[in-house]
């Protein structure tokens, strides 16, 4: 009896460990408007600032044929960018996929550079019967619960309808039953808006029912979604309850992100203490760019919690917010690129070590880009000495901007972005035109800079002098004391 149960035992531990191993996983497909397109595929990494990063890069072949295999070991939600379209899927370890693209549309210049812009979010087709069938499950439940939050929302959240919110829930779990538990853990989670609404003057009974148990599952959307909607602006809101008061006050003494964990466990909402420390980070994200908060504090805690998380997890999305709060940050490193000159001549940033750049990033079809770079022209005379004008231009095709440069007889750098079209992302251009002024050092003096038309001549001088005289008392030797002889 004893020998059977421990065969058993041995043969399940065997087979969650095989579960748990990376496989092969498989994307492939026929698209020939694609040809020589690259399909970027990406996952969010950090559920606070949604960053993402790559997971692979499918080269489609000149054919039309596309295929490329990646290890994962669990279940991972991606997206895939198809230029007007982002396709999304849920890939499974060991399975291969046969995809179908929408008709090819490339992004325009304006659409790629336009802040407000998101390509068209589908649902990609799978063409193989035997891959379809989770992919299926999600996306008829995210149907079922979008159709029936709009079709009863109105009425749930106007009378504080909670048995009417658990009703719905209850339909949609016997529509929807399933031994995949990844599938489970993501309709837990997906419930939580529901559930704010039917506890619109309770909301901890909703944190409670969406995030109670003893795990947390970050890498889920539905975690990421209903996570940013309770927890949206917590510091704001949690600093003005009762139940926030003593939070409040270890903030406001600068306590280090340890002790804000410890106070904020006292209340039992937040036992769990990665949820807790989750809840922290995504408090101090809102509260830096809410203008109400001092910045220099919350970058020292966001640096902590990369540190000293309670799991790795915490500091992976601490070390994630970290990088994005001092990125760009004046007296921090100006991202370095390489890029070519118009003439065809090569150039990097720290081809300019030295001397102050006034870095900026144009399109020649932007009206406002060719009116500042009349003035920049008139500035190139004026601060010759103390300043080097360096210009990225961001038309896929240069051919203008070589126009419009030999007519108006333009005498500094111009840069074409296409051998590093990432320098736009390190630079955050999301609309031009863009400047910023980096220092003989290569830190960022200012960022943003202003524009030409915008007082740049005497904010810049009054920025030198002061980068000088810091220079003089790094340099200036320390004068001895009569205690020192």
């Amino acid at each position: 009896m004893r020998l059977g149960f421990l065969v058993v035992y041995l043969f399940g531990a065997l087979l969650l460990q095989a579960q748990s191993l990376p496989q092969w996983t498989t994307v492939k497909g026929l698209a020939p408007e694609y040809a020589g397109y690259n399909l970027v595929v990406r996952k969010v990494v950090n559920p606070i600032s949604f960053e993402e990063t790559d997971v692979m890069v499918i080269r489609v072949e000149e054919n039309g044929e596309f295929e490329q295999s990646i290890e994962i070991s669990q279940i991972t939600h991606v997206s895939i960018d198809m230029g007007k379209y982002e396709g999304y899927i849920f890939l499974e370890p060991g399975q291969t996929y046969e995809l179908i693209l929408p008709p090819f549309q490339p992004r325009t210049d304006a659409e790629r550079f336009n802040p407000y812009y998101k390509p068209e979010l589908i649902e990609l087709g799978i063409a193989n019967d035997d891959a379809q069938s989770l992919n299926m499950l999600f996306m008829q439940f995210d149907s079922e619960l979008k159709r029936m939050y709009n079709s009863n929302a109105v009425q749930i959240f106007s009378s504080g309808d909670i048995v009417k919110a658990k009703s719905i829930i209850a339909q949609l779990d016997s529509a929807f039953q399933s031994d995949i538990a990844y599938f489970n853990t993501y309709k837990q989670y997906a419930y939580g808006e529901l559930l704010t609404l039917g506890y619109k003057r309770n909301k901890r009974k909703a944190i409670e029912q969406t995030f109670g148990a003893d795990t947390i599952n970050v890498a889920l959307p539905s975690f990421q979604q209903s996570f940013n909607t309770l927890f949206n602006n917590f510091f704001t809101n949690y600093f003005s309850s009762k139940r926030g008061e003593n939070l409040k006050d270890a903030y406001v003494q600068i306590a280090s992100f340890d002790s804000l964990t410890t106070v904020l466990q006292t209340d039992t909402l937040y036992w769990n203490k990665d949820l807790a420390q989750l809840v922290l980070l995504k408090g101090l994200y809102d509260a830096f760019y809410s203008g109400r908060y001092e910045q220099g504090q919350i970058i020292d805690l966001i640096e902590q919690a990369s540190e000293y998380g309670a799991s790795l997890t915490i500091k992976d999305v601490a070390k994630g917010l970290y990088r994005q709060v001092i990125w760009l940050r004046e007296g921090s490193a100006a991202p370095q690129f390489t890029l070519f000159r118009l003439d065809g001549r090569e150039k990097s940033l720290s081809d300019y070590k030295g001397k102050f750049v006034y870095l900026n990033f144009m399109h020649t079809s932007n009206h406002t880009c060719k009116e500042e770079l009349m003035l920049l022209n008139v500035l190139s005379k004026q601060l010759r000495r103390e300043l080097t004008i360096v210009t990225v231009i961001m038309d896929e095709d240069p051919t203008n901007a070589k126009k419009l440069i030999k007519d108006n007889k333009y005498r500094w750098d111009f840069l074409h972005y296409g051998a590093m079209p990432t320098v736009a992302i390190d630079y955050r251009i999301k609309a031009l035109p863009a400047y910023f002024v980096i220092d003989p050092t290569q830190k960022l003096r200012l960022s943003p800079s202003p524009s030409p038309k915008e007082n740049f001549t005497p904010i810049f001088i009054e920025s030198q002098r002061q980068f000088n005289y810091e220079q003089l008392r790094k340099e200036r030797p320390k004068t001895k004391s009569i205690y020192d002889l």
